[in-house]
Order: C-alpha cells, then sequence, then structure tokens
C-alpha cells in the first residue's frame, strides 16, 4: 500500500487516501498468525501451574499511556506518524486499553438493530444523511504510539505481539516497519515481530479505524465505540514452539474413569533445521500434585524450517473429580517440550473433566440432564464502556452466582480471554458466541461471496481461542445475521471439523429438520409456546431460549412462568435473560448535566434510544428490582406448599450434581409483618433431583382477629464459597397460612356532623373534616388538626393510566392515547348525602367520565365517613365502550401534600413489583421515604407499585398523616414524588422537577410489566382490561405523631 503524507497536528502534510483494505471484505488479515488456543509460554513448572499468562516471565504487558491522535476523517490521519523521525511530543496520552470515545473523542453511538453508516456494502465511506453524525465523523482513525524495552535475555527466540481487542481495525508498525493489518475487533490478532524487533529500546504504531469491511458484521445491540480496548502483550517463545494445543477429556459409560487426548501443532519458525524434540504431558491436582498414571510422551521429529507437524497424546485418569457449574474442580495440564538440554518450552491449560451429551432431547453434562439459567452479558461498564477490568469481570460473577445463575451468553462475540479463565474457576455454563451479527442487513450476508471468509474466520476464531475451557459447552455461530445460507453452514462445518465435543447453537437456522445445528433455539417465545414446542414429536433436538424475558426498564414480567415450563418439560433446556445489565454509559461532557446515557445522549444520530437500558440489574451491578425475582425465580431448592394447615413442605433439591448437605435453613412466623417465632430447620441432605417432605411447627394456636400469618423459609450458605460469604440466603419461600381468624373489632365512633352548601358536603368530627366538592365529585380537603392533607385537586379520582415503561408504548400506549384515558373529563350526575346515625355520614356521588371515541366509565362512590376519622370508601366502575381495552390499572389516585414524605406498608417489598414480577417480593412491613420509592430508571416511567398491600401509611414531620386499607381482598399502591403526567415527558432523570405533591395511587388491578420491547405482553392472568370492576379501601387520618401499622 502506498502511503501519503496526512496532518500530525504538528505539520502540514497533504490529504490521505483511504487504505484499500479497509472496505475490502475479503481482506481480513495481513501477516496475522493462524488463530489458536489462548496460551503462553512459561519459564518453569511453578509458573506454568499459575497458569497466569501475564505473569509469565516470557510475557510483556504493553498496556498504559500511549501517545495518541485522534482525526474524524481519515484523510486528515497523520500518515507518516510510523516514522522513528515523526515527532510526536505534542500528542496527548491516552490510556490503554480504552474506548477513545469515553475519553473524549468523537462520539459514541448506540444502535440495537442498525449501522451508524450509510448501508452501502462494502463502502464504509459513502456519504449519510446530512443528519447523521457519520456524516462529519466519517469515519475517525486513531494513531497511537509507544516505546518498549525487548529483554536481552529474549535473543534468539520467537516474539509475538498479540492484541486482544481493538475496534475495528487496524494496521501495524514496529520500528517504523509495517507488520500487518487486523479486521475483527473481538478476537485476539497476533503478529509475529522477531524480525521487526531487537534488543532495548523500540517503537511500536497503530492506526484503528473507527469504520472497516468489519463493521458490516459487528452490528451489535451495544454502544459503538474504538480503540485498543483490550490487553497488549509482547512475548517470547524458542524457535521451535507448540504453537497450539487442544486438550479434550472423555468420561466412560459410567463417567467415572476418564481420558485427556491432547493434540498439539508443534511448529519450527526458525529458518534451519531444528533438532529431535520430546513432547511431555503430565497432569496436576488442585494442589499441584502430580496426578500418577497421568503422564505420556510424543516424540517430535526434527523439523525443517517453518515446518509444522502434529502430536497427539493421551492420559488415562482413574476417577477424577468432575467440573461442572456447581462443582468447577480444575486440573492443570503441563505441557513441555524436552530437547537435549532440558526444558525447551513449558505451557499449561487447566482442565476440567466433563462429557457433553444430547440424548432424548436433552442437554446433558457427565450423563445429567442440565438446565440452564443464565443471562446474555455484554462486556460494558458505565466508566470504561468496553474496556473492561478483570475487577469487573469479577463483579460481574459474583453477582451472577448470588443471583442463582449458572449460565451466561456470550452475546454476541468472543469475550476478553481472561472471562473464560474466570468462568472456569467460578462455574459458569457457557455459550461461546463468535463476532458475527448483521442486524441492519439482516440476511444480506447469508450467500455474499465477499463475506463468507470473514464470517467463517470469525467463527474458527471463536472455536480454536477458547475450545480448552471446560466452562464452554455450547458454540454459537452469531446473532442476527442471516439464515441457512452457503456461508453459515461452511462455518458449521468448519468449526465441527475443529471440535466435536460440543454442540452448536444459530438461532437464524431456525427450528426443526431444517435446522443443521445441534440444538433448537428461539428468542422471545410466549410462555405457551414452550408447551407446544416441548411435546410437538417433529422436534428431536434439545431447545434454547438464546434470548427471553426482555428486561428494558421496568419489565421482566413472567420469568417465573418460564421458569415453570422449563422445570416441567426435559427438553427445554433453559434460557439466558435479555439482558445482564443496563448499558448505560456515562455522559459527563456537561459537568453540571451528568447523564447515564442511552441512545441519543451525546447527541448521535441515528440512534435506538431506550433500548440500550434493558439489564437484570444496573449499569453498575447494583439490583433492580428484576434482580430479586430472578433470584428466588432461579432458585435450586424448591420449597412449596405440601399441607400449610398441617405445617408440611416441599424440598426439592434441584441442583443437579451437589446434594443439600452445604446449606443450612431456618424459618420464621410473623403476624402481619412482625416475626413471632422462629427456628431452625433440618434440611435434608437430598441427592440432586431429590425431594422430601419436612414439617414446620407453625400453629397459630390463638391467632389475633384481623391478623395475616405468614411463613417464610430460608436457606443459606453452611460455609464461604468463591462467590457468598456464610450465611448467604441462596434460597428462599413464603406462604400465608391458611388460619381461620375473627374480624377485628370496629371501635366505637365518636360524632360526626354533616354540613352542605352549594359547592361542598362537609363531615366534620373531633379534630378531623372531610370536605367534598360539589363540581368535581372528589374529596378536596382531608383535614386533621387544622391540616390539609391533600394538595390541590388532590382528592381521590380514577385512575387507569401510567407514564409507560418503554414496553407499554409497543404496543398499549396508542390504544390508551385513543382512549384518552390520560385525561378523562368528568361529570358529576349526582351527589347524595345522609346522616344515617349520630357517629356517621354517607356520601353518595355518581359520575360519568368520558375518554376519546366511545370510552366512558360510569363511575358510582360511596364516601362513609365515621366520628373516629376513618373514611370508607365503595366504588364501582362500570365501562360504557363497546371495545374492551388494556388498561394500566384500575384505581384511585390521591395527590397528597408533598411534606408527607414517608411511606409505611403492608405487603411486597422491599422492591417495586408488579403481578407478573412478584415471586422475589416477600409480604412484610416496610419503610422507605416517598423519594426512595423511585427506582432509578435513567428514563422516568411509572414505578414503585407494590403488589397484595393491606395498608399503607404516609406520614411527615410535624405533621398528621393519612392511612389506607385494603377493606377487601388485598390492593396495589404506590407512593411517588412525581405524578405520571410530570414524569413521562422527561428524558433523564436528572431533569425532574422539583417535587410538588406525594402521589399516592391505591389500585384494585394493575397491569404486569411483561416483556414487550421484544418478547410478549403480559399474559393474560396480569392483563387489567376495561371491565366492571367493585373495590373498597379505608382512609384513615393519623395525628402527629401516631404510628402507621394499624390492622
Amino acid at each position: 500500500m502506498g502511503w501519503l503524507l496526512g496532518n500530525s497536528g504538528a505539520e502540514e502534510t497533504a490529504k490521505a487516501p483511504l487504505p484499500p483494505e479497509i472496505e475490502n471484505p475479503e481482506c481480513i488479515g495481513i501477516n496475522k498468525e493462524p488463530a489458536h488456543a489462548t496460551l503462553m509460554p512459561y519459564a518453569n513448572q511453578k509458573e506454568a501451574l499459575k497458569a497466569n499468562r501475564r505473569a509469565s516471565s516470557f510475557a510483556r504487558d504493553l498496556n498504559g499511556a500511549w501517545k495518541f491522535n485522534y482525526v474524524a476523517l481519515p484523510e486528515d490521519r497523520p500518515v507518516d506518524f510510523y516514522k522513528m523521525d515523526f515527532n510526536v511530543s505534542s500528542w496527548k496520552e491516552i490510556q490503554v486499553p480504552s474506548n477513545w470515545q469515553v475519553l473524549g473523542y468523537g462520539t459514541p453511538y448506540y444502535r440495537n438493530a442498525g449501522y451508524t453508516i450509510q448501508k452501502d456494502f462494502p463502502r464504509v465511506m459513502s456519504a449519510p444523511p446530512k443528519n447523521y453524525t457519520a456524516y462529519k465523523e466519517r469515519n475517525p482513525v486513531g494513531s497511537y504510539r509507544r516505546d518498549f524495552e525487548v529483554p536481552k535475555d529474549w535473543d534468539g527466540r520467537r516474539i509475538f505481539l498479540t492484541f486482544d481487542g481493538v475496534d475495528s481495525a487496524f494496521f501495524l508498525w514496529i520500528n517504523g516497519q509495517k507488520v500487518g493489518y487486523s479486521v475483527n475487533s473481538r478476537n485476539a490478532a497476533e503478529f509475529d515481530v522477531t524480525k521487526y524487533v531487537q534488543p532495548g529500546k523500540n517503537m511500536v504504531a497503530v492506526e484503528v479505524y473507527r469504520y472497516s469491511s468489519g463493521t458490516w458484521l459487528e452490528d451489535q445491540d451495544m454502544w459503538r465505540l474504538s480503540g485498543i480496548f483490550r490487553n497488549v502483550t509482547l512475548w517470547s517463545t524458542p524457535q521451535t514452539h507448540v504453537r497450539d494445543f487442544f486438550v479434550k477429556t472423555n468420561l466412560d459409560e459410567a463417567y467415572k474413569n476418564a481420558t485427556v487426548d491432547v493434540v498439539a501443532k508443534v511448529k519450527n519458525y526458525g529458518a534451519t533445521a531444528g533438532s529431535k524434540e520430546k513432547l511431555v504431558v503430565r497432569l496436576y491436582d488442585k494442589d499441584g500434585k502430580e496426578v500418577e498414571s497421568a503422564a505420556t510422551f510424543a516424540e517430535v521429529q526434527p523439523l525443517s524450517g517453518a515446518e509444522e507437524t502434529t502430536a497427539t497424546l493421551q492420559l488415562k485418569v482413574n476417577n477424577p473429580v468432575k467440573w461442572t457449574a456447581e462443582t468447577p474442580n480444575l486440573y492443570t495440564v503441563v505441557l513441555t517440550l524436552e530437547g537435549d538440554k532440558g526444558a525447551q518450552e513449558i505451557l499449561s491449560s487447566r482442565v476440567g473433566f466433563r462429557k457433553i451429551e444430547l440424548r432424548d432431547r436433552m442437554f446433558l453434562v457427565n450423563g445429567t440432564p442440565i438446565k440452564l439459567k443464565g443471562a446474555n452479558r455484554h462486556e460494558h461498564w458505565p466508566e470504561v464502556g468496553h474496556a473492561i477490568t478483570e475487577a469487573q469481570m469479577i463483579r460481574d460473577l459474583e453477582v451472577l452466582k448470588q443471583g442463582n445463575c449458572n449460565h451466561v451468553r456470550t452475546c454476541h462475540y468472543s469475550d476478553d480471554p481472561r472471562w473464560y479463565e474466570l468462568c472456569d474457576e467460578w462455574g459458569i455454563w457457557l455459550v461461546a458466541e463468535a463476532n458475527v451479527e448483521s442486524h441492519g442487513y439482516d440476511r444480506r450476508f447469508d450467500k455474499e461471496p465477499t463475506m463468507k471468509a470473514a464470517i467463517v474466520d470469525r467463527n474458527v476464531a471463536n472455536v480454536e481461542n477458547f475450545k480448552n475451557h471446560p466452562s464452554v459447552v455450547i458454540w454459537s455461530l452469531g446473532n442476527e445475521c442471516g439464515g441457512i445460507g452457503e456461508n453459515f453452514v461452511a462455518a458449521l462445518n468448519t468449526i465441527k471439523a475443529i471440535d466435536t465435543t460440543r454442540p452448536t447453537h444459530y438461532e437464524r437456522f431456525g427450528m426443526g429438520p431444517k435446522n443443521p445445528a445441534d440444538l433448537d433455539s428461539q428468542m422471545y417465545p410466549s410462555v405457551d409456546s414452550l408447551a407446544r414446542i416441548a411435546k410437538d414429536s417433529k422436534n428431536t433436538k434439545p431447545y434454547y431460549m438464546c434470548e427471553y424475558a426482555h428486561a428494558m426498564f421496568n419489565s421482566m414480567g413472567s420469568i417465573g412462568d418460564y421458569m415453570d415450563m422449563v422445570d416441567k418439560y426435559p427438553a427445554l433446556m433453559g434460557g439466558a435473560i435479555w439482558e445482564w445489565q443496563d448499558q448505560g454509559l456515562w455522559n459527563r461532557r456537561d459537568p453540571k448535566h451528568p447523564i447515564l446515557a442511552y441512545g441519543g445522549g451525546f447527541g448521535e444520530v441515528p440512534n435506538d434510544k431506550y433500548f440500550i437500558h434493558k439489564g437484570v440489574v444496573r449499569a453498575d451491578r447494583s439490583p433492580k428490582p428484576h434482580y430479586v425475582e430472578m433470584k428466588r425465580v432461579y432458585q435450586w431448592i424448591g420449597i412449596e406448599a405440601a399441607d400449610l394447615a398441617a405445617g408440611t413442605l416441599k424440598i426439592k433439591n434441584k441442583y443437579q450434581f451437589i446434594d443439600l448437605s452445604s446449606f443450612s435453613a431456618s424459618w420464621t412466623l410473623t403476624e402481619n409483618g412482625k416475626e413471632i417465632k422462629k427456628a431452625d430447620l433440618q434440611l435434608p441432605a437430598l441427592a440432586p433431583g431429590k425431594e422430601a417432605e419436612v414439617r414446620i411447627p407453625c400453629q397459630v394456636s390463638s391467632p389475633k382477629p384481623g391478623a395475616t400469618y405468614h411463613l417464610r423459609v430460608s436457606v443459606t450458605q453452611a460455609q464461604d464459597t468463591l462467590w457468598a460469604k456464610k450465611g448467604f440466603e441462596a434460597a428462599a419461600a413464603q406462604f400465608e397460612l391458611p388460619v381461620t381468624v375473627a374480624k377485628a373489632p370496629v371501635a366505637k365512633a365518636a360524632a360526626v356532623t354533616l354540613n352542605q352548601t352549594d359547592k361542598e358536603v362537609v363531615a366534620t368530627g373531633k379534630g378531623f373534616s372531610v370536605v367534598l366538592d360539589k363540581d368535581s365529585g372528589t374529596l378536596s380537603r382531608l383535614e386533621k388538626d387544622g391540616v390539609n392533607l391533600l394538595a390541590t385537586n388532590g382528592g381521590p379520582q380514577l385512575h387507569f393510566w401510567r407514564a409507560p415503561h418503554r414496553n407499554d408504548d409497543m404496543w398499549l400506549e396508542k390504544d390508551w392515547n385513543a382512549a384518552g384515558i390520560k385525561d378523562l373529563k368528568y361529570k358529576v350526575e349526582s351527589i347524595k348525602a345522609e346522616q344515617p346515625d349520630a357517629n356517621t355520614v354517607r356520601i353518595a356521588v355518581q359520575t360519568k367520565a368520558t375518554g376519546k371515541g366511545d370510552f366512558g366509565v360510569a363511575y358510582d362512590a360511596v364516601y362513609t365517613v365515621r366520628g373516629d376519622g376513618s373514611v370508607t370508601v365503595e366504588n364501582k366502575v362500570n365501562f360504557t365502550a363497546q371495545k374492551e381495552i388494556a388498561l394500566a390499572r384500575i384505581g384511585v389516585r390521591m395527590l397528597l401534600d408533598k411534606n408527607l414524605n414517608q411511606f409505611d406498608y403492608f405487603g411486597r417489598g422491599p422492591m417495586e413489583n408488579y403481578s407478573d414480577r412478584k415471586r422475589g417480593s416477600d409480604v412484610g412491613m416496610y419503610s422507605s421515604s416517598v423519594t426512595e420509592q423511585m427506582t432509578p430508571y435513567e428514563k422516568p416511567m411509572e414505578c414503585g407499585n407494590h403488589e397484595d398491600v393491606r395498608w399503607a401509611a404516609l406520614t411527615g414531620k410535624g405533621m398528621p398523616g393519612l392511612f389506607a386499607r385494603a377493606a377487601d381482598a388485598p390492593m396495589q399502591t404506590s407512593a411517588l414524588p412525581y405524578t405520571d403526567e410530570q414524569m413521562n415527558p422527561v428524558e433523564y432523570k436528572i431533569d425532574l422537577p422539583a417535587q410538588t405533591v406525594t402521589a399516592f395511587c391505591f389500585s384494585a388491578k394493575t397491569l404486569g410489566v411483561g416483556s414487550n420491547g421484544c418478547g410478549p405482553r403480559p399474559l393474560e392472568p396480569y392483563m387489567v382490561t376495561s371491565k366492571s370492576t367493585t373495590f373498597t379501601y379505608e382512609l384513615q387520618l393519623l395525628g402527629k405523631g401516631e404510628k402507621a401499622g394499624k390492622n
């Protein structure tokens, strides 16, 4: 390639043409080493047993400060920057690894299913519409330089330079000489730099392009970020080097004894013939002790210059401890290439003994059917983008394991090599996915001949790099990139030729006989469809949900219903939630307005806006309400009611390989949310898959009138684990006991008086008054000790709407807008006030509410005011439209004084919960500020709902308070510092206005959250439709300092 001068920032140079490789899809690399297992030579056996690649004596870390230059257009790049005499002293420094956009260079881009440049394959420089960010930032280029030292004792050795991740393509120079080119941002790019380096000081230069031919295959649902974002390592080997090896384990038919097959590729990198050598393979246990009778060797005949040979060896091992996600027992294989002078090269790899089989539509490991309960995980952290650290990987594993996840899909690319090593250690079943997605072009590359080599190469790299990891149990060909075209069939055949020990998956191959992969898989199936799939005799393969339970903002409904099906049907392997974490990215470019950005948060055009915030956990890995639900639903110890009246429960060990001897258990009995009894529970040491009944002495001999009793069982870790301390709760369940209780006695009420004017109906008692406005037909004042608890126009009013969840707007918001449920117009038909006795005032109100079209409501409300300051409200809601529509809720909303900012309730908590996402939320007494009830979604929306609420109270410092009770069945409630109308138009929570009211909702029915962003809407049991409804609640005015918690 001819190079012209460019703009270095220090001197004027000519414009530079685009290198042709950038737009050539058939150029997938120049001078790169073939893909191979992640490996490293070690100086001695001690190093090899530690298997810490980056701490090897033969490795040098090139991370750290590099000189950096950024340009938005390729023609402005400093083309001569790689030359030894080019002056970069004025350049700024950048830390490697990093994404340059995160550090303020250029614009981060979020797309879900589309490209950020003009769709004009294979060209990446075509002009997009002028409003596109890429119109001005057509193809940014980052130029990197740094000096490095080559140790003198590496003289005579082969020297390699490896980049674990560079987005999206780059050219490499050493000491002014061009070394090569790489495209494929998520697999290691390795170069033999022996002839380019010298002992002592050297200079490396890297030119990184944001867009390249690889861009068309890297259209993943994530922030599009650039730069050298993974480790850079210089390392050396002897001239004759074990450049690759594959360690495969197999178990006998009894899954007891094992063999280890090692296939090693040995290459003489020198120009002259080598000598005869011997490849010795030994096996060591976790304590570093050599396993007896587990050593073997193969002769390696002298190799001529550049010749490569393959050595095949086998070890036999008697009854090794097995590797599973529950029992991640690891051994270490050490390979030693020995010559006349002893060990010439030592390499090692962790190994886990396990055998994968597909039988009777089941996915088996070591003969046991496996259920995968996990999530899709992007490599992303809000402060660093894609340049994540080992500590952040470990935090992910810790939170995953604590949430009962045993599975991760590496969506939608190969991860950092360290991730696979950690998954081996921690115990995770991995679906290892290749770096292939072209969602924005759909099936464009199914048969595109110029893309075949790239699609195959990326799959080969994925398999070759990570084939020695026991955690990898399934290969995935990619995501949303074509179908059964010849390119993907070729990729499938190629990786099957490399590895026959693992099954393959590719959702776009479809289902059934036409699917050439080993597993059937789908995205976002409905719950009902799972039973049909499992029972359909035409289906012959295990079934995997590669994505399900879309977790965008307030969503992820019915995950419990999905797992009920997975537990029920053997053919259903399980699946991976979409997705693990919110992919928020901090934008602090305006220090006065920091936001955890979603699409458009950096002004980028086009973008896919909200779709980036859809995690089970937040971007910082703190739990969302979704996580609490996932943990309970995924738990591996089933606790179900057998006969609650007799105190018997059924305990099932859902673990697949461990018994329950490593757990402790206890139980508590509560009365109205207050603990009245607790004790330890002897947990049966059940073998995997077994169940038994236990009896708990939880009978209530003298139940309190009006009380509710709950039994809660907790199972905790009996000792420390890698991912949790002793005492960590691994499983739990709560049951309402069938205790017959008398109704709570009604206290004798004091006198109340009734007065009316043309405008108001007023009921007055000792220290309180209740005022109903005749024009609005609802309460205008709730006074206690002279203080009105209601805000202006704050009386109970029907409320059917919610600020959409960003799932609602996929299907419901249109109906809501068409019916006008947000802005109903009320007309009072009649008001009748009477005083049946000296202690009671009854006010009956008939109202009609009209929306748009034929949507209307006939609403009857009867307020019964008693002399004790209580107000019972009986509600009848009849919808008059001919067509039923789905509603957000059927209930009432009150706007209260903002100083009522303390919220106490007896219901499900402490985090928000909804009808289809409440299994992980226990009934109890909870207390928080109203502000803390706002689930901190970056885009404000309705939140903070609590199901199965018996009572709720709002109080404030130095103020009277309001107590609300469900008179019949439990209700749903929320108390927030903002109304739905205030939240809906606000894009980021930092822009919410100052609080003016406390918005208190009390609902008979609340719509579930579903997962309709990419999945199904709420299931029928969790729907709320415009059907006639009756409900009753009671309000009680509290004096200053009077505590909530009444029964």
